[in-house]
């Protein structure tokens, strides 16, 4: 760079000498002036070269910043075999780059305390863990192998009980071809809308307590279904209710099945609209959804369950509901009513007793938005024992026979953002809590999950539960 500056120097100092007058003649003052004439035009020269070389080192450190990245992808393709790619959509996930391979993982975490007071028993209050859960689904070999499994660590009922992990969900699913598949394992039976929508998508802070009584759960089966733009339809059949990680072998065999049935009514209904129970993510629409399903069980000798507030061997059971969610609000009510009969019911006296027994529920729930972060709703639960048609002699029926009960709840959710809830409810119970018997008829509407507990005396009233709770999900 000097070299070249010097030569621009010269040069102009050669086109001065041809302008101007020999330096021999010329005098101190015009020499002197030359100089400074020079010297600026040199300045000139220098600051247009450094500019230039900046300008010019600029475009290097660009190009070697673009050279970088573009290694830095090479090498993580490289490392990726043929393909991979991970990163975070509604869950972390897997995938092969021919999308072929799918594995997504997801986790539930409920941290709750409860405050219950019960007439003639001590208060209980305090923290637990109430779901904690992690889940892998996705898909094998092509996109309509599809497959999911929730692994879960349960709460110790005592302190010298220790927790364990066990198996939730575990199910293979087919896509067939115009919209059907097949999915064989262990799911939820279809049957009640309240226990089908996600423990994570729950409008209170936990189910109702007709949903205890009357729903099937988990259970394992086969399953068939279609579905279409306005409607869906899915028939199982299954091992029973509440039929969740038992083995063959010991068991009473029993023959179960659920179908059940859905569709779309307005032109604004979306299935997205009816994941949850919530009043959110409506995008300002309002849509309508119309449900119904029909569950029906058999069991051998010594078969005998707890289902619809009844001991029993056979039961037969239907359930309709509707949901409504608007621009800012929702509501959705069912009834359930089950039938059943205890025909293996035996006594000294009476080895031919038999029992059939009639029950329904019924609950509504809403919710608005305050704000868009803000939720209020109120929750309405009524379970009754309609009939219990005892036969044989000195057969008498139990203590249990005939109890109802209604429940109302009250509450908010506050959603930090869509990963992270909370939720705090208000229940007060109008009727004696009762948990089952040791007869035929089994009012049974309690269960630790949701917090509330058998009332000691069989005319106490006015039990009532005050739940908090923090939801994350990735």
């Amino acid at each position: 760079m000097k070299s070249a500056i010097g030569v621009l120097a010269i040069c102009l100092g050669c086109n001065a000498g041809l302008a101007a007058p020999a330096i021999d003649t010329m005098s101190d003052q015009e020499l002197r002036a030359m100089v400074f004439e020079l010297k600026g035009e040199v300045d000139a020269l220098r600051s247009e070269q450094d500019t230039t070389w900046l300008t010019e080192q600029r475009a290097e450190q660009v190009r070697g910043l673009v050279l970088d990245v573009l290694a830095d992808a090479d090498t993580r393709a490289a490392l990726q075999g043929s393909g991979m790619t991970s990163g975070y959509d509604k869950g972390f996930f897997l995938a092969s780059g021919d999308g072929n391979w799918l594995m997504k993982i997801n986790s539930q975490i409920q941290v709750r305390w409860h405050f219950n007071d019960a007439s003639d028993q001590a208060d209980v209050h305090g923290f637990e863990i109430r779901r904690a859960k992690l889940k892998f689904s996705g898909h094998i070999i092509d996109p309509s192998w599809g497959y999911k499994l929730t692994v879960v660590s349960n709460r110790q009922s005592g302190l010298d009980t220790p927790a364990n992990v066990f198996i939730e969900d575990a199910y293979i699913n087919k896509k067939l071809d115009n919209g059907m598949y097949v999915r064989m394992g262990q799911f939820k039976a279809p049957f009640l809308r309240e226990e089908l929508v996600s423990s994570s998508r729950q409008l209170a802070v936990d189910r109702s307590i007709v949903n205890n009584a009357f729903t099937w759960g988990r259970t394992q089966g086969i399953m068939l279904g279609y579905e279409e733009d306005a409607w869906k339809i899915n028939a199982m059949y299954n091992n029973g209710p509440n039929d969740q990680n038992t083995q063959i072998a010991g068991s009473p065999s029993t023959n179960g099945i659920t179908a059940r049935a859905e569709v779309l009514l307005g032109d604004g209904s979306e299935w997205s609209m009816f994941k949850g129970l919530n009043a959110r993510n409506t995008n300002g629409q309002t849509g309508f959804m119309l449900g119904g399903a029909l569950g029906w069980f058999n069991s051998n000798f010594n078969g005998v369950q707890e289902y619809g507030n009844g001991d029993v061997a056979r039961s037969l059971a239907f359930t309709i509901d509707g949901s409504i969610a608007g621009d800012g609000w929702t509501l959705m009510s069912y009834l359930v009513w089950a039938w059943g009969k205890d025909r293996y019911l035996e006594t000294v006296n009476s080895p031919n007793a038999e029992t059939d027994q009639d029950s329904l529920g019924v609950v509504v729930q809403g919710g608005y938005l305050m704000q868009e972060d803000l939720e209020l709703f109120a929750r309405y639960s009524y379970g009754d024992i309609e009939d219990a048609d005892f036969t044989g002699t000195d057969f008498g029926a139990p203590a249990a026979a005939g109890d109802n009960l209604s429940v109302l709840t009250i509450g908010a959710n506050y959603f930090v953002n869509s990963n992270i809830k909370f939720t705090m409810d208000w229940g007060y119970a109008f009727d004696t809590v009762t948990d089952g018997g040791t007869g035929p008829t089994s009012a049974d509407y309690t269960t630790s999950g949701t917090g509330w507990r058998p009332d000691n005396n069989g005319d106490a009233d006015g039990q009532w539960l005050l739940r908090a709770q923090m939801q994350l999900l990735f």
